[in-house]
């Protein structure tokens, strides 16, 4: 009669999966303290330019569409040069605790000729729904040019790409820190 195997084997075995089980646990555990802890005044400054003066240069906005929506600054009575400078507006009227923007879109009329009197009126919007926005109208016959601006507490990332911005939302907030993070750190090497 043969000796008879005890469980040992099994207890082996057992034991290093719990191993690698801890051993994993750790690193989430260690990865996600890493990643929540960091704020945006980390971020404050990249290659010397502060990250709201790069926002502010990335100001673009869709030409020929017009967003609809409630307006919290009239147009009519309100004129700036350029696109950029209407969504700078639209961005300052954002509350610095991080809570909801008054204004989270904007219409501007750049077209000189298309315009008439209404050459760079700048109307501050404010969407019920940013990701499903109200539109006017769209097309090459449409003079406006209108852009959005999210809210902090929105969760929404932007990536710039060659075809426009990829926003993404996402619903955990220490993914936002981890994918900002990223953005800022490496988003010049990626695309560019």
């Amino acid at each position: 009669m043969g000796r008879r195997q005890n469980d040992s084997d099994f207890n082996r075995y057992a034991l290093l999966i719990l191993f690698f089980i801890g051993v994993i646990s750790c690193i989430l555990f260690l990865t996600t303290v890493s990643f929540s802890s960091y704020s945006r005044q980390d971020f404050e400054y990249e290659n010397g330019v502060s990250v709201e003066e790069k926002g502010e240069q990335c100001c673009r906005g869709v030409q020929h569409l017009e967003l609809w929506g409630d307006a919290v600054k009239w147009g009519a009575e309100f004129k700036v040069n350029s696109s950029q400078d209407c969504c700078v507006a639209c961005k300052r009227m954002c509350r610095g605790d991080g809570g909801p923007c008054l204004c989270n879109s904007w219409v501007f009329c750049g077209d000189r000729e298309a315009c008439g009197p209404r050459f760079g009126e700048c109307w501050l919007k404010r969407q019920k729904d940013a990701l499903n926005p109200d539109r006017q109208d769209s097309g090459n016959h449409v003079m406006w040019t209108s852009g959005f601006v999210f809210d902090k507490g929105e969760e929404i990332v932007g990536m710039e790409t060659d075809y426009g911005i990829l926003r993404i939302k996402v619903s955990i907030s220490h993914l936002v820190n981890y994918i900002l993070c990223f953005h800022i750190q490496y988003a010049e090497h990626v695309f560019h």
